[in-house]
């Protein structure tokens, strides 16, 4: 933790706010049981205010007769230096049947003087170990966690002998997940280790003393079942920090993170953003881990932090792998070591139960900064930037040497580039040939020389849905439907949507009565998709903007500049690209609304993630794939379609609500 200062504390009014608000909202907190985890800095130095806090938590959870009235647990974890002061003691006197404390001792005085020392540089190891014995005496549960990196390797084995021999039997050491790690660590780790294991043999401690390194589970290939599940519980618990605002844990918060801002999910009085707890809940190991992870023979074990993966690379699905060789090192001295034992005791080691044994990419390029939008995207910033005619040559080579299809954003009818009309463009004129034709929110002005058209429709124009594609339909018998601005839709504008879609049903089944079919994106694509065939941005699609630089899509560019992924000298360099892919997006893999764009910008603007939609998309695109199945029931009836990919029933608008059942 790199931001620890004593300048911030929770006001009393605002713990009452937390507590008010837990304890209201079963709808969130619905367990049996509850922990109250008072966490710092050091929570003791706040001993006066906890004690408040926690006389208020049991006369509301009293007054309420809430079901957690003594099923609840007050946790301290400690340094311990205060512990033995008068006022905490009264406290432990006060809640001693509903109180667990851990006192941190790091290992050794050697390891633990390293890390947590006095202002003056002075270490703490002896004055904490000067009230372990009280504190062994009061609970039943010795426990603490070691954490090591490199310039405290070489301790190891040591610290943990150190620890059983004052008494803390159970030690959940692991090493740190930042890249801190030199050429041969692994290495000291594996003989740290090594030594350790002969140590628990020759003395035959095994039963009476444990360290999560020896864990016979680590080391072995993933199960499907693990693969559904995050390695820690990020979203699935609170933290609140001294402001009353809430993260998915504590990792989350400021001071926790050291290149990122802290990732706040609501707060006391606004409640949970469900739409930025979604990416946690969906998150998995599956979907956060690179296929090398996946398909690692040792995997399992193998530990992670889903606040340090944020910090690191700014993304919850992006798992850093700093710790792999370390991990690796730590199974090879694991399976020694129960391999010892075996010859040793004669039994068989508990380790041996769980012992199992090409897309086409485009390139599209802005002619300039005043572009009719053909998805969700405007120029916001008024800018009025182009490309060089240099630029544009030098883009059609990359794209050549690149193996991209161009396709031009905006009008090239006049560039004097040659073989221009083999290029596909998309843009508002009638003049350009080889173009899909896009109508910004009017269609006054039909293009009759194209089969394909694009119209957007803002929220002034969704109730004239019907009228625009009557009017396109006579020419246009491909139309793409583009919705703008939906996050600012509220029932009122989904229940206009779905009045559309009917009367959009109706007009396509007609269409077919007049064997004249026409295709509309969101009711016709699902009827005719077996999976996804949504936006392809940042996978395989970019975007060359005028500033010539690489995009996601336009949509990044007018939102800031600073968002490129490259440029024609660099090439495209996009590090989040495996977010950007089906099958890492956990919400999207399990659902059927095929038709869907899954827009990765509105993605990352409303729930900070490029693979997870906010909930206003799925509830469209269910809308839309619902009306999609009464109309392809309709054309079943009739013989105009044959029996192909049926869209089944469902009980559900959000594909989320299944991935939170599998996740429960």
């Amino acid at each position: 933790m790199t931001g620890k200062n004593n300048r911030k504390k929770m006001s009393f009014e605002t713990a009452k706010k937390c507590v008010d608000f837990i304890l209201s909202h079963t709808e969130y907190f619905n367990e049996g049981s509850v922990i109250w985890d008072f966490i710092g800095g050091e929570p003791f130095l706040e001993i006066d205010l906890i004690d408040k806090i926690c006389d208020y938590i049991k006369l509301q959870m009293f007054t309420l007769n809430h079901p957690w009235f003594d099923s609840y647990r007050f946790s301290f974890s400690s340094n311990g230096l205060l512990y033995n002061t008068e006022k905490v003691q009264e406290f432990i006197k006060k809640n001693k049947t509903h109180l667990s404390i851990g006192i941190s001792v790091d290992g050794n005085k050697e390891k633990h003087d390293l890390q947590r020392i006095y202002p003056d540089g002075r270490g703490s190891y002896d004055d904490v170990m000067k009230n372990v014995d009280l504190w062994q005496k009061q609970f039943n549960d010795h426990h603490t966690k070691a954490t090591f990196a490199h310039d405290d390797l070489i301790y190891l084995k040591d610290s943990v002998i150190s620890l059983w021999k004052n008494g803390i039997k159970d030690v959940a050491a692991n090493v740190v997940f930042e890249d801190v790690w030199q050429e041969g660590d692994d290495k000291i780790l594996e003989e740290q280790l090594d030594e350790l294991g002969d140590y628990i043999l020759e003395k035959r401690l095994w039963n009476e003393y444990r360290v999560r390194f020896f864990d016979p589970v680590i080391g072995n290939p993933l199960s499907k079942d693990s693969l559904k599940h995050n390695f820690c519980g990020s979203g699935q618990m609170l933290a609140i920090d001294c402001n009353g605002n809430f993260y998915p844990c504590i990792r989350f918060v400021d001071f926790a993170l050291e290149k990122r801002k802290g990732r706040c999910i609501g707060n006391v009085y606004e409640g949970i953003n469900e739409d930025k707890l979604r990416a946690f809940l969906s998150l998995n190991i599956e979907n956060e881990s690179p296929k090398e992870c996946l398909n690692c023979k040792v995997a399992s074990g193998c530990a992670l932090c889903t606040g340090f993966n944020y910090d690191n690379s700014g993304t919850i699905f992006d798992r850093a792998v700093y710790i792999c060789k370390l991990h690796k090192a730590t199974v090879r001295a694991n399976k020694r070591f129960w391999a010892k034992y075996e010859k040793l005791a004669g039994k068989v080691s508990p380790r041996r139960q769980y012992e199992k044994l090409e897309n086409n990419k485009y390139m599209q390029i802005m002619l300039n900064d005043n572009i009719t939008p053909h998805c969700t995207y405007r120029n916001w910033k008024n800018s009025n930037k182009k490309l060089s005619f240099e630029e544009i040559n030098k883009a059609l080579d990359f794209a050549i040497e690149n193996n991209y299809e161009a396709v031009f954003l905006g009008n090239k009818s006049k560039l004097e580039i040659n073989n221009i009309d083999s290029y596909l463009s998309l843009v508002d004129s009638n003049d350009d040939n080889n173009s899909i034709v896009i109508y910004d929110n009017n269609v006054d002005i039909i293009n009759k020389n194209v089969d394909t058209c694009i119209i957007l429709i803002d929220i002034e124009n969704i109730e004239n849905i019907l009228k625009f594609v009557e009017k396109v339909s006579a020419f246009n018998k491909r139309i793409n439907l583009t919705l703008e601005n939906i996050e600012k839709w509220d029932d009122t504008i989904i229940e206009k949507y779905k009045k559309q879609l009917d009367d959009l049903v109706d007009f396509i089944e007609k269409s077919y009565e007049k064997k004249d079919p026409i295709e509309i994106n969101v009711l016709t694509d699902r009827i005719y998709f077996d999976k996804h065939s949504n936006c392809t941005a940042g996978e395989n699609t970019f975007t060359l903007a005028p500033n010539g630089k690489f995009y996601i899509c336009p949509a990044f560019y007018f939102d800031d500049e600073n968002n490129s992924i490259g440029s024609l000298e660099e090439g495209i360099e996009n590090k989040y690209e495996n977010l950007m892919k089906i099958e890492n997006a956990p919400i999207c893999k399990e659902c059927d609304a095929y038709q869907c764009k899954a827009c990765k910008y509105l993605n990352k603007k409303l729930t900070e993630e490029y693979n997870t939609p906010p909930k206003i998309q799925c509830l469209i695109s269910h809308h839309e794939r619902n009306k999609a199945r009464e109309l392809q029931q309709w054309l079943l009836s009739k013989g105009y379609i044959e029996n192909g990919n049926i869209i089944s029933e469902i009980d559900y608008l959000d594909p989320f609500e299944k991935v939170l059942q599998e996740v429960r």
